[in-house]
């Protein structure tokens, strides 16, 4: 008997399946699997009997015979992986609804936890429509996870550039003629001297301090080289304290703390 509007209503999921089973049509790379999953076996008969009768073309629709670790019936339907292909699969769905009712369609793929709305901008990026740059999960994984690590270096570089901008525009309150950061270093040239510090950390004086564990009562005599340095930095000072060597302004409340190289 044929179904009716609603018929297959509370029986069919709303995340479908892409990509996560082989095809029994062709290769993966020109076939993808389109997986609803649906609570009982009847429905799921229901189900596959309704698509096997739509206008959509499919290469295949197939019903599994057992529930999934889930609980869960499949029904498989294998297409042309091509550039119809989201077309195709929101065809499907459109159908589909005719039985089920409407549904908040979400797309599951095998190389991300989340899942997709049919809205959602970024699911285009992880729907594999050209044969020819198709890749295995496996792979897909390994390009996300390059991506991932790019995207990381690039923030922390551009992090990095930031916080190095930041400490050269505090030492413009010096009376060095020019300063520079490379390798987490800074180079810094006087009238008369020129030197070079690795850098440890930068901010207010307080919760740099407090982070690195900075006492204050540990300062230190100034020596030599120490006192040529402070010859360079005008109102500013440079102070030993414990290992380190602390920049500050007496009117600022950032301070550069800093290491002799």
């Amino acid at each position: 008997m044929a179904l009716r509007e609603g018929d297959l209503k509370d029986t069919v999921l709303k995340t479908v399946s892409i990509d996560e089973f082989i095809p029994k049509t062709g290769d993966e790379k020109d076939v993808a699997v389109m997986g609803f999953s649906v609570v009982q076996d009847y429905p799921g008969t229901d189900l596959y009997n309704f698509i096997n009768g739509s206008v959509v073309e499919n290469r295949d629709i197939e019903l599994s015979p057992n529930p999934n670790t889930d609980g869960y019936y499949m029904v498989f339907v294998e297409m042309d992986r091509d550039e119809n292909l989201l077309q195709n699969m929101q065809a499907i769905l459109k159908e589909v609804e005719n039985v089920t009712g409407k549904l908040k369609w979400e797309f599951k793929f095998p190389y991300v936890e989340e899942s997709f709305s049919l809205d959602n901008p970024q699911l285009i990026k992880y729907m594999q429509t050209d044969p020819g740059s198709y890749l295995t999960a496996s792979e897909f994984k390994a390009q996300l996870a390059n991506e991932q690590a790019e995207a990381e270096e690039k923030a922390l570089q551009e992090q990095a550039e930031e916080h190095s901008n930041t400490i050269l525009e505090f030492l413009k309150g010096s009376d060095l003629l020019e300063a520079g950061i490379t390798d987490n270093k800074i180079h810094m040239r006087g009238a008369k001297n020129v030197a070079t510090l690795e850098v440890v950390n930068f901010g207010p004086a307080k919760d740099i301090m407090a982070e690195l564990g900075i006492n204050e009562s540990a300062i230190k005599p100034l020596d030599s080289t120490l006192r040529m340095f402070n010859s360079m930095l005008g109102e500013m000072r440079a102070v030993p304290i414990d290992d380190y060597i602390v920049v500050f302004h007496p009117s600022q409340d950032n301070v550069l703390v800093t290491k002799q190289c």
